[in-house]
């Protein structure tokens, strides 16, 4: 159900009464594009005794109402990994708010702060980049050295009962049902017989650990800073989990490979080489990347079937989004690509 933003807006003063005080004033609230599941806004609040008033700008995350709130429609579960986190240096908003008190919002809430900048979306990025491959190639630099302190984390000691790490074949497996509700049958056949592939070459003693789940441009916050771009927050953690984290690195990989996309959906063609962030990757983590092409193949079938969903959705009208029209066409290189990294 759709949530108003005037109804959303009385709420958060509601809220933002009991938590900064009757003469806080709630203002520029406004829908934000969403990731997973669930629902984010942003607003502001302005709060403190006249003339010494502060701002804090914030993005809420809400979950469907109605919808069983587990994995990735939980919002809570997302506070303690992001104040781990953040702990730890990794480059994460601060949750701000989070709390079960369905008073509220009639759901349990999230709120973190909202940092300046702007995501980088590898096929049109934003003209305030320096597109040349010295400027992308800071940018990605960058991503990765912030992989590798996600990649570090001891969740064992870090995220103790915080999740429960899934095999590689669950991961393959999750994806099963999503896959029989795509917009087209012909697009199920080819998604079927990457899945097969995958799980006749699994990786024997994968490295184990916690995974972003969509790490890529568009989750990649940055903002000048002294005249240098400078990544300030790893965003959208909703899909993350336990299980083998070199998914990440194989899904950074896909959304900078022309391999896998149609070519009217091509990557800018100034990102860094494959083999130059795999290098990269390896150096931080000090150790050598295996089956890394199987992690690629897992990735493009995993973003495949996503679109696959998607594609669904919009063209049923459950969820208008064109956006996934554009990247229909390439649903079939996705699959055609992973099949041959699994050959190779």
């Amino acid at each position: 159900m759709a949530v108003e933003i005037p109804v959303l807006t009385q709420q958060l003063r509601a809220f933002c009464r009991k938590h900064y005080g009757d003469d806080s004033v709630v203002s520029n609230v406004e829908a934000m594009p969403g990731g997973h599941s669930g629902l984010s806004f942003g607003f502001s609040v302005l709060y403190g005794k006249a003339g010494e008033n502060r701002t804090d700008s914030l993005v809420m995350r809400l979950p469907p109402k109605g919808v069983r709130q587990s994995g990735n429609t939980d919002v809570l579960r997302q506070a303690p990994l992001l104040r781990t986190l953040k702990r730890r240096g990794v480059p994460v908003p601060t949750v701000i708010w989070a709390g079960k008190d369905l008073q509220w919002f009639g759901v349990p809430y999230l709120m973190v702060e909202r940092l300046p900048g702007r995501t980088f979306h590898v096929w049109d990025p934003d003209s305030s980049f320096d597109r040349s491959a010295g400027g992308v190639s800071l940018l990605y630099k960058q991503g990765v050295n912030a992989l590798v302190q996600v990649h570090k984390l001891d969740w064992k000691v870090e995220l103790a009962g915080w999740g429960v790490p899934r095999s590689l074949d669950e991961e393959i497996r999750f994806w099963d049902p999503i896959l029989s509700k795509a917009a087209e049958p012909a697009w199920v056949e080819w998604g079927e017989e990457v899945r097969t592939l995958l799980l006749d070459r699994v990786p024997e003693s994968p490295p184990i650990g916690l995974f972003h789940g969509d790490y890529q441009g568009t989750n990649l916050l940055f903002d000048q800073q002294s005249g240098t771009e400078k990544l300030v927050a790893l965003l959208d953690w909703e899909i993350s989990g336990i299980s083998g984290h070199l998914l990440d690195l194989g899904w950074l990989l896909v959304f900078i490979d022309s391999g896998s996309w149609d070519s009217q959906r091509l990557p800018l063609s100034t990102t860094p080489s494959i083999g130059e962030l795999v290098s990269l990757y390896e150096d931080g983590m000090q150790y050598r990347v295996p089956d890394m092409n199987w992690y690629r193949a897992l990735a493009g079938y995993r973003f495949g079937v996503i679109s696959c969903f998607n594609v669904m959705l919009h063209r049923r009208g459950k969820r208008h989004d064109p956006e996934w029209e554009l990247i229909a066409p390439s649903v079939k290189t996705l699959f055609s690509r992973a099949k041959e990294l699994l050959s190779n």
